[in-house]
């Protein structure tokens, strides 16, 4: 495993307790991983690799899916905006359109109108359309619907479809 891919031994730990066997379980692996904050954001999303089907990416990859779901919880306000804050920034950092697909499909959950922007961003690319659209239409609202219309003058046929549909799909809301 690469230098960046180091696993901290409390990380290794809550690995070995996934997939959760129950509710409870769960619900405490989530705390721990929410407690961490943006910097466990980071360190599972540098863990995942930039690949698809990267065996050692698949507990990272669980976790930050667990992360999110637990962030994305009624009440919990403050702790989905730091998961969500925190994986908008990563849509900017140097990774793969796999790895950023698999981030926007988690924005997709708990993503903000906040995040609308650096979501927005993937819309120029013909991989990352699709999962970038399908977030902001989970996020919905004006800006999501603007930064959609915008994208559409410039995109390919492949990308045309994918937004046009979805500004109808968020103009009937």
């Amino acid at each position: 495993m690469s230098e960046d891919r180091k696993i901290s031994a409390d990380l290794a730990a809550l690995f070995k307790q996934l997939p959760a066997q129950s509710y409870e379980q769960a619900e405490e692996i989530g705390k721990i991983l929410v407690a961490g904050g943006a910097g466990t954001v980071r360190q599972l999303v540098s863990l995942i690799g930039d690949e698809f089907g990267d065996s050692d990416g698949a507990k990272p990859k669980e976790a930050l899916h667990a992360l999110v779901i637990y962030a994305s919880r009624p009440g919990a306000d403050d702790e989905r905006r730091v998961v969500a804050e925190a994986l908008a920034e990563q849509l900017s950092a140097e990774h793969s359109d796999e790895l950023k697909a698999l981030i926007a499909r988690q924005l997709q959950l708990c993503g903000r109108t906040d995040d609308v922007p650096a979501i927005a961003k993937l819309l120029t690319s013909d991989r990352l359309c699709e999962p970038a659209t399908q977030a902001l239409l989970a996020i919905g609202g004006k800006e999501a619907q603007q930064a959609i219309r915008s994208a559409l003058p410039k995109a390919s046929d492949k990308r045309r479809s994918t937004l046009s549909q979805a500004v109808g799909l968020l103009s009937a809301r």
